[in-house]
């Protein structure tokens, strides 16, 4: 409003009047420094600064800067101001310049920005003196100043903005640069900064953000440092971060991808296609919510509350990826072993041959079987006999007589069909699988008796994708013995089976191990549970716990762990 003026006063009546009068005969030196508190120069004079925040424009992450708009003011006494007041007969109280109509003309403390990046001051500015001489002085400006931002609990991270002030050239000795209504020296006192209700859907304000009283704003004390005789003012609020858009965006979205992870574990294996797609599309889902992270914040080494997070999830999915690999790894070698089982199935006509010749001989299948290989022929007789047997046409009466090596006419020692497998009418193919379930039989007979236990017998059978328990083992090994005609102990932990028992048993195993199954369906240790599984199904098994209990822990101990972030 307009200017109210005493009527038949004495004095300036505007501020053009008062600096015109102030300024005639060169009493004024704008350059001078006004007297300190006993009216001389030789203490320094006191300014008092404040910064009134009208809103945070933004806060850059990737700089670690704060730009702010608001009103820059700063109180000091010079003496040489005072005028008569109303009281006195003079005309103003007060006297109000603004612009740029006292630039220049008065002296100001040149006071500068210490970390300072931009400043404009293409605002207001309005510089008021009492008729004490005190002066006021508010600038409005749009500040951008460089203040650290520690982003290690990010999304719950909380952060101070600071604006460090100083004279550029008056130390100590000449200037003292305190917060309004501080006191001199090194400590925080009075107000620094004055803010109303600021609002923003990213940050909230004040010097506990958590905590800000949103119907009053906020003050902040400053702090003054003497850095080489020179008063440094910080002046500094808090602010924190809405964890929402992140938690939101983020940290549900990975905990539910690690949920799409965790459903292939029941998908079947054989589904091959549809399997991968649920473990490879969480991957590269918790990637980009990575990238997504890291697109608004600085490239460093800085640890991350939600960088580790993200990557934790995304190691887990990895690893159910990697589960997956495991489980078509050991789903190829079931497959292997299967179609050695059936093998040895189809064999059944050419291995009840065998056992039959095992009883005409009085000998056992080790014994037939050693003298059913291939041998080395002993007559030269009999290796042309073989040969021409193979490799001439009786029809062809005119054809040249065949050697065993090319044209040079000599005979090579080489392997035949021996004359007991010719005599039980039995092909190498047909024994290629019963010569197998040796090699395995062999391989756990660990005392080498002829004779293998329950334990013995349940690893052998691994080798032809049969899975069962040590107990379920001993209880088919029994009921296979007793349909063989054979008594057996009441404790069958002591049951053993030859080597013709287990291949007999190979070939009608399917008609036992369901049976076998089923009599140990009750509860079981989970050592017998996990004996019964394929290594295909026991990945998958245990995933399905371990991967939970992975989830559930990680999520605990980084919620615990996020104070010392």
């Amino acid at each position: 409003g307009a200017t109210i003026v005493e009527p038949n006063c004495v004095g300036p009546a505007s501020g053009k009047e008062y600096l015109a009068q102030l300024l005639a005969g060169g009493r004024y030196d704008e350059s001078q420094r006004p007297a300190c508190g006993n009216a001389t120069v030789q203490g320094p004079t006191v300014v008092e600064v404040q910064l009134y925040l009208t809103q945070v424009n933004e806060v850059n992450q990737k700089l670690g800067q704060v730009t702010v708009n608001g009103y820059f003011r700063s109180w000091w006494n010079d003496p040489r101001l005072a005028f008569n007041s109303t009281e006195q007969g003079g005309c103003l109280d007060s006297i109000s310049m603004a612009g740029s109509e006292s630039v220049g003309q008065l002296w100001e403390p040149d006071l500068y920005f210490d970390n300072l990046v931009t400043l404009n001051k293409e605002g207001g500015r309005l510089v008021q003196i009492d008729s004490s001489g005190s002066v006021w002085k508010s600038e409005q400006l749009t500040l951008t100043v460089k203040s650290p931002i520690n982003l290690g609990k990010l999304p719950y991270d909380n952060h101070t903005a600071e604006i460090v002030l100083a004279s550029y050239s008056q130390d100590i000795k000449r200037i003292r640069v305190i917060p309004k209504g501080g006191v001199i020296g090194e400590e925080y006192s009075g107000v620094g900064i004055v803010a109303p209700q600021l609002t923003s859907s990213v940050w909230s304000f004040g010097p506990e953000a958590e905590k800000e009283d949103k119907e009053k704003g906020f003050e902040t004390p400053g702090r003054v440092e003497i850095r080489s005789s020179w008063d440094y003012l910080s002046l500094q609020f808090g602010y924190a971060r809405r964890p929402k858009y992140f938690v939101d965006q983020v940290i549900i979205p990975s905990l539910l991808f690690l949920m799409v992870s965790y459903i292939q574990f029941w998908v079947d294996p054989a589904a091959a296609p549809a399997r991968a797609a649920l473990a490879v599309i969480p991957v590269l889902i918790q990637r980009t919510l990575s990238n997504q992270v890291y697109s608004s914040l600085p490239e460093g080494s800085q640890r991350m509350w939600l960088s580790d997070y993200v990557s934790v999830t995304m190691i887990l999915s990895v690893l159910a990826a990697c589960e997956f690999g495991a489980v078509q790894f050991f789903q190829m070698q079931e497959k292997r072993r299967a179609a050695k089982l059936a093998g040895i199935q189809k064999a059944g006509q050419v291995a009840q041959k065998l056992f039959n010749v095992c009883r005409q001989d009085g000998a056992t299948v080790l014994e037939v079987l050693s003298k059913c290989h291939a041998c080395e022929a002993s007559d030269d007789q009999d290796i042309v006999a073989g040969a021409n047997a193979h490799i001439v046409d009786e029809e062809a009466p005119d054809a040249a007589e065949p050697t065993a090596s090319g044209t040079s006419g000599t005979i090579m020692p080489c392997r035949i069909k021996s004359e007991r497998a010719v005599r039980y009418g039995m092909s190498e193919a047909d024994l290629m699988f019963i010569k197998y379930a040796q090699i395995v039989f062999e391989r756990f007979d660990q005392d080498r008796s002829g004779h293998c236990h329950p334990s013995e017998v349940r690893r052998s059978l691994k080798y032809f994708n049969i899975f069962l328990s040590t107990f379920a083992t001993a209880s088919m090994m029994g009921m296979f013995l007793r349909d063989e005609g054979e008594r057996t102990p009441f404790d069958e932990m002591k049951l053993t089976l030859t080597f013709e028992q287990f291949t007999r048993l190979l070939s009608k195993v399917e008609n036992y191990t369901i049976h076998a199954k089923a009599c140990h369906r009750g509860s079981v240790s989970m050592v017998a549970k996990m004996q019964g599984l394929a290594p295909s199904k026991r990945c998958d098994f245990l995933a399905r716990a371990l991967f939970l209990v992975a989830v559930s822990l990680m999520v605990t101990v980084f919620y615990l762990l996020r104070p010392l972030y």
